[in-house]
């Protein structure tokens, strides 16, 4: 949790305070709107702004000012430095003849309370409560501070404009100074905020530079409103620096974006780049564009300065939340909207044109176009949601294609061949569209030959036969005759097989979406009765294998047998580890603790209950060893040499021969397969020397030579008739052996012969790739 500082105090509350003192001037300064022109020595009434005090009171145009509270206009400041009356408590003016004095100068409409006064103040404690979520959730790393900074400059100087209309001077600087430095803010946040991400394309000096230029025009607008002599050459200068500073703002972003898009940052670029856009398009290309270069504004300040609202969600979103929405999609969907709505705006456009009587300035042309653009966005956009949301609950289940596919589905999962799938989709598809009689059948695509699932009315099968001859379909297909319907559901070389229906029962035709609910459907099912038949063909291919003695496994239907069998084997050893040798540890506890501590028993049953407790000794040793021999104990902790050392060192406490290993300085490094298919061939191989060779002398060695693993192992026992014909799918020796050296793409030699020993070279591909096996 952060902590403030002094200085975080001071700023904090110098908006405030300036805050309170701009809605004060907003509910107690009216808003005249009276723009003045000087000629020959008299000032001039030229325009009166729409919902002022002056509009509402039917200020004549071209009126005389003679004076303001007993003053001439020139001592007013207003007028002398921004030809302008506001702030005034009473004035005269000439018309027609007559004098006319006002002194009754009252509050605004309620639009303007509304826009001025309402709205800001909204904004402001808004982002007060934005602030303090930042302040309180959002990491230093962050850089909270200049983002609580961008959002307090940006929200006291929408509040500013309350008092900059009216010419009140401490509003008119907040107004230029807080709008002026907050690009800048945004800029140098951007900079630390991907600075924590490392990613940087523009320097720091960039944000230094422009705080400097901001912070001279500031001082400047600031010494020409206290002295109350505003150069007329000045006035232009802070609008166009803001236009620079978007520019550049944009500049920044875009770049960015540019740069990063194909990069993890991509979509922290895109959802900024959206944010601004949205935030100060309308105010910069509708408000202040037009205002420095044509001297008009097509939207008006305060309507600009409600997209501001973006920002802070723009970028409260960004720092609070790990995953960001689909910008891409959304973007997409806005793109498309924009484009379809084109049109219908052009056109009530013209509809308006056409209805209003009195003839309208192009500028109001275009803002009728630009709100009903913006509201057929909006429109297209929020019944998109509600359609998704609400049509489960508007429609009846069953016209629910989407449930109806779930359904389908669902089903699928349970059939095993082509015929029941057709009948469960024949099912299904007349539930939902409640057709008349439905049939599957198939037709051969070179010869006039038909497969029927049921019998097929023959005028069905003719008019079908004059669709379906010289004409190219594919899966999804819809076919439609006076007959009915049908849709291609399996498409193939050899044949064609449809669903047809006789029509619907209510007589009408296929609607768009029940057309969409076939194709998909359709495409479902084919993709079920391919995988359908592929896994027959598995089995068919399996089978013949197991019927060829001499057929050799695919190498990855031995890897994924052998796979699923160390599964097995480590899942039973956890299970034995867990239950049975736990229960057992302790019973010998009991036990051991009953012989050491009960005095009392007779000799006779001490003596067996010491037997008992040596015997249950040797169970716990078993089942320990059962469980080693099921799942190597620190295997891959250990590597391959130190596992085959004391799997050795296991088997010679067992056996009646001496093993000699010899590792050669072994040092390629194996995946978890290799190293656990090894470690059992070995196992294998001293088991049956345990069991079967009689050998008195086993010698096992484990090199690299040429890119390859070499595992020689030799005995002198009695030897075996190799010759014969081996069954791989009843004997688990040697043929195990085979199948894990195939599965690993290895080369197995055996050298036997009755009385003359055993001898076996296996080779491995060296793998460098360390994975863990599961």
């Amino acid at each position: 949790m952060h902590n403030f500082k002094w200085s975080h105090i001071f700023v904090l509350l110098f908006f405030i305070v300036s805050s309170i003192y701009l809605v004060i001037i907003g509910i107690t300064q009216p808003f005249i709107g009276i723009d003045l022109k000087k000629q020959s020595d008299q000032w001039v009434i030229t325009n009166i702004d729409q919902d002022s005090w002056a509009e509402r009171h039917g200020i004549p145009l071209n009126a005389e000012l003679i004076s303001v509270e007993g003053a001439p206009p020139e001592d007013h400041y207003s007028v002398s430095m921004f030809n302008e009356l506001e702030k005034a408590d009473s004035f005269t003016i000439g018309a027609s003849g007559q004098e006319i004095f006002y002194d009754d100068l009252h509050q605004s409409s309620p639009q303007h309370w509304t826009l001025y006064v309402i709205f800001p103040s909204l904004f402001f404690l808004s982002i007060l409560a934005i602030s303090h979520l930042v302040h309180k959730r959002v990491p230093k790393r962050y850089s909270a501070n200049q983002l609580i900074l961008f959002f307090l400059a940006i929200a006291t100087g929408y509040m500013s404009n309350s008092g900059a209309i009216r010419d009140d001077l401490y509003s008119l600087f907040l107004n230029t100074s807080l709008f002026l430095i907050a690009p800048v803010i945004l800029i140098h946040f951007l900079y630390n905020y991907f600075r924590e991400l490392n990613t940087y394309w523009f320097s720091k000096k960039l944000p230094y530079f422009l705080y400097g230029l901001t912070i001279i025009v500031s001082l400047l607008e600031s010494y020409f409103l206290s002295t109350q002599n505003y150069p007329e050459l000045f006035n232009p200068v802070p609008p166009w620096l803001l236009l620079g500073l978007y520019i550049i703002l944009f500049y920044v972003i875009y770049r960015g974006l540019y740069i990063f898009k194909d990069t993890p940052q991509g979509s922290i670029f895109k959802y900024v780049s959206v944010g601004m856009t949205v935030a100060f398009f309308p105010y910069t290309w509708l408000y202040l564009i037009p205002a420095l270069t044509i001297g008009k504004k097509i939207i008006t300040l305060e309507v600009g300065a409600v997209f501001l609202i973006a920002l802070p969600i723009t970028f409260m979103y960004l720092v609070t939340r790990e995953r960001l929405i689909d910008i891409d999609f959304v973007m997409s969907r806005v793109r498309y909207y924009i484009f379809l709505s084109i049109v219908p705006s052009i056109l009530l456009t013209v509809v308006f044109a056409w209805l209003v009587s009195t003839p309208q300035s192009m500028i109001s042309y275009i803002q009728v176009y630009l709100l009903v653009h913006l509201f057929l966005i909006a429109f297209l956009s929020i019944k998109e949601v509600l359609d998704s949301r609400l049509q489960r609950f508007l429609f009846s289940a069953r016209y629910s294609y989407q449930e109806s596919m779930h359904r389908m589905a669902k089903d699928m999962k349970d059939q095993s061949n082509a015929v029941d799938l057709m009948k469960v989709m024949r099912s299904e598809i007349n539930n939902v569209l409640n057709v008349r009689d439905m049939y599957i059948f198939s037709k051969h695509n070179k010869r006039n030959m038909y497969c029927v699932y049921d019998q097929v009315p023959d005028d069905i099968l003719m008019e079908l036969d004059e669709k379906l001859t010289d004409h190219s379909y594919d899966i999804g297909s819809i076919i439609e005759t006076d007959k009915g319907f049908g849709v291609i559901v399996g498409f193939s070389l050899q044949k064609l097989t449809m669903l047809w229906c006789e029509g619907k029962k209510d007589y009408t035709n296929l609607n768009r979406d029940e057309k969409t609910y076939l194709q998909t459907i359709s495409h479902n099912a084919n993709i079920a009765i391919e995988n359908m038949n592929l896994i027959e063909d598995l089995v068919k291919e399996l089978r013949r294998l197991k019927n060829n003695q001499t057929q050799k496994y695919p190498t990855w239907l031995s890897r994924l047998l052998f796979t699923i069998a160390e599964n097995q084997r480590k899942q039973l050893s956890i299970d034995l580890h867990d239950t049975v040798l736990q229960e057992q540890l302790y019973l010998y506890r009991k036990m051991d603790d009953l012989i050491g501590h009960r005095n009392d028993l007779p000799p006779t049953l001490h003596a067996e209950l010491v037997m008992y407790k040596e015997s249950l000794l040797d169970s716990i040793h078993l089942i320990r060893e059962t469980c080693n021999e099921l799942r190597p104990a620190f295997i891959e902790e250990l590597g391959l040499v130190q596992s085959l050392k004391n799997l050795i060192q296991q088997y010679q406490l067992r056996s009646n021969f001496t093993v000699y290993f010899s590792e050669e300085k072994f040092e390629a490094e194996l995946d978890q397969e290799h190293i656990l298919a090894i470690f059992r061939i070995v196992q294998e191989l001293l088991t049956n020397a345990m069991k079967h060779s009689q050998a008195k002398i086993v010698k096992l060695s484990l090199s690299e030579e040429d890119d390859q693993v070499v595992l020689l192992y030799s005995d002198n026992g009695k030897g075996m008739d190799f010759s014969f014909q081996r069954d791989l799918f009843s004997h688990i020796g040697l043929s195990g052996i085979e199948q894990r050296v195939n599965g690993l793409n290895g080369h197995l030699k055996i050298d036997t012969a009755p009385g003359e020993g055993f001898k076996a070279v296996i080779t491995f591909p060296v793998t460098v790739k360390k994975e863990v096996y599961v």
